[in-house]
């Protein structure tokens, strides 16, 4: 792909960097990250829809809304400390994009542990409902069906939140400092 050149005009070096080195462990990086978002999330609902069985009720739904965002808090702090070491910047994005995109899969299967008809379907239709949820608009949907829907729009909203305010300390925090290189330039 793209290799950056960069010349060191004191010294007279030049450096080749590659960014293709790096470019499989990202990848793994984030499938990885991913996955822990995923599981962390969904598998506390999962075990409570196979505990409850097709007798859930409020205080299962409230349990999911307080279990599962605790325990996705949790694995994102050790996720963090992880892609630390590993250079990966983009831990809360990737996570969160787990969950969204594997929730179909995993209310599938807590529907199929809780002996329940999940939004009236059975068989292939359980097939379909996994790949539609690929869509944003049908996880929303389907959580909103199976109880978890405030457990996702806590984790998403909160999300949202952390990086608006973490991004806007960094925001700040640059504000007086000129860093630029139009504000060093010299005007001819």
């Amino acid at each position: 792909m793209a290799k950056g050149h960069s010349i060191d005009r004191d010294q007279k070096q030049i450096e080749v960097s590659c960014s293709q080195s790096h470019e499989p462990r990202r990848r793994g990086s984030a499938l990885a990250f991913a996955a822990a978002g995923a599981l962390s999330f969904w598998l506390p609902d999962v075990a409570i829809h196979a505990q409850g069985g097709p007798n859930l009720d409020v205080r299962h739904a409230w349990t999911i809304t307080v279990l599962a965002p605790l325990i996705f808090l949790f694995a994102y702090l050790v996720a963090r400390r992880f892609a630390l070491k590993r250079h990966f910047r983009m831990v809360g994005p990737t996570m969160l994009l787990g969950v969204w995109l594997s929730g179909g899969m995993f209310m599938t299967i807590g529907a199929i542990l809780s002996r329940s008809e999940f939004i009236g379907g059975l068989g292939i239709w359980r097939l379909v409902m996994i790949f539609m949820s690929i869509i944003p608009v049908v996880t929303l949907f389907l959580a909103a069906n199976e109880g978890s829907v405030l457990a996702l729009l806590a984790i998403t909203l909160g999300g949202l939140l952390i990086l608006g305010f973490r991004s806007s300390v960094v925001l700040w925090s640059t504000a007086g400092t000129n860093d630029n290189l139009a504000a060093n330039r010299p005007v001819s």
